[in-house]
């Protein structure tokens, strides 16, 4: 073995010292670097880890908030709908009140109309009774005339 180490020259001390170097390195790499790199990777992954968890948990609210949409939607169109057919109603019910109306005012109308006529065709026949009367009384007014000059 003494050979080896002759042949190859390797110094004991040198490697010794070389070793006790690279383990004051590897220590003082180890506090200052890779330590905090650990930590960092593990904050890291917590806040991914973390992320995730608020991304699922949004997803689900999201999920619950459609749903909700939906459920609110299909409401009021229900309530829409029902509120449609009342006012159908209403307004059917209303165009039979008018509809009713309007024939009894029609009706009024049409009656005294026919009497509003009747008044004045009555009127008109009286006029022309007179009128017959007057002309009758000038025509016989005119022939006693006629007849007292003829004679």
């Amino acid at each position: 073995m003494e050979q080896i180490v002759s042949v190859f020259g390797i110094n004991w001390k040198l490697i010794l010292v070389q070793s006790v170097n690279f383990g004051l390195l590897l220590a003082v790499l180890y506090k200052f670097l890779y330590k905090p790199v650990l930590t960092m990777v593990d904050k890291r992954r917590a806040k991914i880890v973390r992320a995730i968890h608020d991304a699922e948990k949004a997803e689900a609210e999201l999920g619950q908030a459609e749903a909700e949409k939906a459920r609110i939607i299909r409401e009021a169109t229900q309530k829409g709908d029902e509120i449609i057919d009342a006012a159908k109603k209403h307004a059917e019910s209303n165009e039979h009140t008018i509809m009713k109306d309007a024939h009894r005012k029609v009706v009024h109308l049409l009656n005294e109309a026919e009497r509003r006529v009747a008044r004045e065709r009555e009127e008109m026949l009286q006029k022309a009774e007179r009128e017959v009367a007057r002309m009758a009384v000038l025509s016989a007014e005119k022939i006693l005339r006629q007849g007292a000059v003829k004679q």
